[in-house]
């Protein structure tokens, strides 16, 4: 580990309380980080946790989805420049590469006296010390009229980078050129307005 590396991790892990005098080292297994989502923040603690620890804690990572899909960089694929599957990343990378332990569920209770964390499978996590950054997301129970089946999908609001995302894509393609509000002296002008996705 260079020296850089090595202040790094001091400062990071030293306040996170992961260094000797942790109560699990004594388990012969090092101490235990559990991380709640997989977004760039819960996926970032999850990898440089175990680089500056030179993997010697274990880390969990509890992610219900498949993969990482990049809200920020999902207008791309609105804007019709990218598709969705150029802004999606696998987990393999931190499993094979950095040795997270990443479980496939939600996290649905945190006992913090216990330190253990409940998933909605049944599985119970025990931790030293945990990660909370599950992310954001509605609350359709609260909003009237919007927990009916269905209703969900008339409001696209592409919040979270997905199905969503690419329905709003889709309404754009379906835009003809005449429901646009364009001037003759534009579409002379400008040639590049009558792409041919607006056809």
């Amino acid at each position: 580990m260079q020296r850089r590396h090595f202040l790094q991790a001091g400062s990071a892990l030293g306040a996170m309380g992961l260094v000797s005098g942790c109560a699990s080292v004594n388990t012969g297994q090092g101490p235990k980080v559990v991380v709640i989502g997989a977004g760039y923040a819960g996926a970032t603690a999850a990898k440089y946790i175990r680089l500056w620890s030179d993997h010697g804690i274990q880390v969990t990572l509890v992610e219900p989805n498949p993969a990482f899909v990049s809200c920020p960089i999902s207008n791309l694929v609105v804007g019709g420049s990218k598709t969705l599957a150029d802004i999606t990343l696998s987990y393999d990378n931190l499993v094979k590469r950095h040795g997270v332990q990443w479980v496939q569920d939600r996290a649905v209770g945190i006992d913090a006296d216990q330190r253990v964390v409940r998933l909605a499978g049944g599985e119970r996590l025990s931790y030293d010390r945990l990660v909370v950054s599950p992310g954001v997301d509605f609350m359709w129970e609260t909003l009237p009229g919007m927990a009916r089946e269905g209703v969900k999908d008339q409001v696209l609001h592409a919040w979270k980078a997905g199905a969503q995302t690419v329905a709003l894509r889709r309404q754009l393609e379906a835009i003809h050129l005449r429901h646009l509000n364009i001037r003759h002296d534009d579409v002379k002008h400008r040639p590049t307005l009558l792409d041919n996705r607006y056809r």
